[in-house]
């Protein structure tokens, strides 16, 4: 999961349908500019980019424009591909995609707070990605001491993540924009 874009200005994305399409996860959105809405987006998952249909205007429309403008104050993603490193700057597709990334962290990160409140969440360093397991008992010292013992000292206990202030790594977008 990759997330580039760290000022989303007035924009947001609402009425997210996500399923799995051709080649991985593909989406429906609305996107706003405030209280408004702008355009319908979609992702249909075949490898292309986000197709953006303005309520108003098209491409040539003014909230085409407004997001166009916006886009220019994002700063260039550095990108290393072989032994070249390149400025990428984020599309208007790109810019939907990672707000619709961040609504589905956020409502992921959510259900883990409420699950930690029940029972044990934990990653261990074998697990591959997006992979964790869980216990259906409250964390306490005797199981962190368990999961310690069992799976070793860098396990990631989520419960203890979420009690420092922080977010477990499984629901943290990556630096590489795998």
């Amino acid at each position: 999961m990759s997330m580039h874009v760290k000022n989303f200005g007035d924009y947001s994305v609402k009425n997210i349908k996500t399923f799995m399409g051709m080649e991985g996860h593909g989406f429906n959105a609305n996107l706003y500019r405030g209280k408004k809405k702008v355009a319908f987006c979609i992702d249909d998952a075949r490898g292309g980019e986000v197709d953006i249909d303005w309520v108003e205007g098209g491409w040539k429309g003014e909230e085409a424009m407004l997001l166009e403008a916006h886009l220019k104050t994002l700063p260039p993603v550095v990108s290393k591909f072989g032994s070249k490193k390149m400025k990428l700057t984020i599309s208007a597709g790109w810019f939907v995609n990672d707000c619709v990334t961040r609504v589905e962290m956020e409502k992921d990160v959510k259900k883990m707070r409420k699950q930690c409140q029940t029972k044990t969440l934990f990653r261990t360093k074998d697990q591959g990605f997006g992979r964790y397991s869980i216990f259906d008992t409250p964390l306490n010292d005797k199981i962190r001491e368990h999961i310690f013992s069992k799976y070793g000292n860098d396990t990631e206990i989520f419960n203890d993540v979420f009690a420092s202030g922080g977010v477990p790594s499984v629901l943290q977008p990556d630096k590489d924009g795998d």
